[in-house]
């Protein structure tokens, strides 16, 4: 069958298609199903106008799965946006680069040049655009002749969608949900990440306290949080606290409450969080910066599920699940005396580690498109990412972890630019922003006399020797050393670290 032919059979076959009973969007993918078979044009691309918002939405896309059609369109939204006038964007374009390509290349032929090609649909009033029709050829095969016919087409179409009355538009799926997650909240599909769901539902049932351990910013809270939903106490509170965000004194206050008239400014009965949490969870974020004697007076809960609020001798008691949760090396404490031994044993009934980001890096595309998602609807945009830019997203470091990422997510997006995320110019700013905050920080300043004329001396060698001689002074005792340099413990234990301080093997 000569060319000319293969022509007039197809455009034959479609307007007997077009012509009979059924479902019209059926009946045009079965054409744009045709157009593949008869002259291996790829992922050919109904759009539909909204003749409420005079946006465009892709309606067919018979080689586009789900999750692959709502990414297209995004990519149609940035690249239609780029036009001044909506019907004017008929055009043949020869790429073979990803950021370049309007609507994506089927997976097989990706990376290969093809030219793709934009028709317009219009009906009887030639003024008004029904909809779109875009597809791919490869440039060897007669574009001309595929471009003629693709013409053809949409004009067939734009009679046939004028006859039949407009299209309503399909809602499509963008809910969070489509994203893989392992439980509520808790994206990714990564082995490890699986693990953690598992383990998850599998400590949820029991009435044991949990302990969570793990890098600042692994979402432990979430953790937590799912652990609540998964178990019989879901229909009770949740209650969740920051240990390390108050005072000793204001954490008893939080924690267990206070009578009418207990001190200066109690004036009146107030309960507190281990009351409020009665018949379900509470969470202790950061129980590592506690002192020893608040660890005492938790054992006495956690073991007797019994305590009295603050200014009374009547004692309360709870039934409440408690989970912990720390990023310091709880051992080391225990070791230093600064977390009370049978406390840890009673909170390390069920561990559980909060994977870092570094440990699944596979998942860092998910959650990229998962924060991006978030972003979108929140901010009624469609902002989209590519290829290129998830990559270097993959080869960052995340000492954050999920935390960082989703921050740094929230930066670039309000940074965008034409609509897409751009990862080198959001880490330029970041640079930038780093040296003027640091060129104004007087973090650095030595602790202990702000006003101290430290002469040619480094700053922080002065800081790190203030430290050492606390520590040598204490034999070691960090909470007496931070005391003595008129910091808080966290902040201590941060430039131990800062400064690779070996706390046991100074005074020795």
């Amino acid at each position: 069958m000569s060319s000319k032919d293969t022509y007039l059979e197809f455009f034959v076959q479609a307007g007997r298609m077009l012509g009979s009973t059924g479902n019209r969007l059926a009946k045009i993918n079965m054409v744009l199903v045709m157009l593949i078979d008869y002259f291996n044009i790829r992922n050919p691309v109904l759009l539909i106008r909204d003749s409420v918002t005079n946006s465009y939405y892709i309606e067919l896309a018979p080689e586009l799965d789900q999750e692959e059609l709502t990414r297209a369109n995004q990519q149609v939204a940035i690249f239609l946006s780029r036009y001044k006038r909506r019907f004017d964007f008929e055009q043949i374009l020869f790429t073979r680069e990803a950021n370049e390509i309007p609507i994506m290349l089927p997976q097989n032929i990706d990376g290969e040049q093809m030219a793709f090609i934009s028709c317009p649909i219009v009906g009887q009033d030639k003024s008004l655009q029904t909809g779109i029709l875009m597809a791919y050829v490869n440039p060897e095969e007669l574009i001309d002749e595929k471009t003629k016919l693709l013409r053809a087409l949409a004009g067939q179409l734009g009679y046939y969608l004028d006859s039949s009355g407009s299209i309503p538009r399909r809602t499509y799926k963008s809910d969070l949900e489509e994203f893989p997650m392992v439980l509520d909240g808790i994206v990714g599909e990564s082995p490890v990440i699986k693990q953690l769901g598992e383990t998850i539902q599998s400590v949820a049932s029991s009435r044991a306290c949990v302990f969570i351990r793990g890098e600042s910013g692994s979402g432990k809270e979430l953790i937590a949080k799912n652990i609540h939903k998964c178990s019989l106490r879901s229909c009770s509170q949740f209650i969740s606290l920051n240990c390390a965000a108050i005072s000793e004194h204001l954490l008893l206050n939080e924690l267990f409450g206070h009578e009418k008239g207990a001190f200066t400014g109690a004036t009146t009965t107030t309960q507190g969080r281990f009351e409020v949490a009665n018949g379900g969870t509470l969470f202790l974020d950061e129980i590592g910066e506690t002192s020893v004697n608040f660890q005492t007076k938790l054992l006495r809960v956690l073991q007797e599920g019994e305590f009295e609020r603050l200014g009374s001798n009547k004692t309360i008691k709870v039934d409440v699940r408690t989970v912990c949760a720390t990023n310091a090396d709880i051992e080391d404490l225990v070791r230093n005396r600064l977390f009370r031994e049978d406390l840890y044993y009673r909170l390390n009934v069920l561990p559980i580690w909060a994977p870092s980001l570094a440990d699944r890096r596979e998942d860092i595309p998910v959650l990229a498109r998962y924060f991006l998602m978030r972003l979108n609807q929140e901010y009624d945009k469609m902002i989209i990412i590519q290829e290129d830019q998830m990559r270097l997203l993959q080869q960052l470091e995340w000492p954050g972890n999920v935390r960082e990422l989703e921050n740094f997510m929230h930066r670039a997006f309000l940074m965008d630019r034409e609509g897409l995320i751009d990862v080198e110019a959001t880490l330029k700013l970041e640079s930038n922003t780093k040296q003027v905050v640091n060129s104004k920080s007087v973090d650095t300043m030595p602790f202990y006399d702000a006003k101290a004329n430290t002469g040619e001396l480094e700053l922080e060698t002065e800081e790190k020797q203030a430290i050492e001689s606390a520590l040598i002074k204490t034999k070691g005792v960090q909470i007496k050393s931070a005391k003595i340099l008129g910091i808080t413990l966290r902040q201590l234990r941060y430039r131990i670290k800062k400064y690779g301080i070996v706390v046991r093997k100074v005074g020795i």
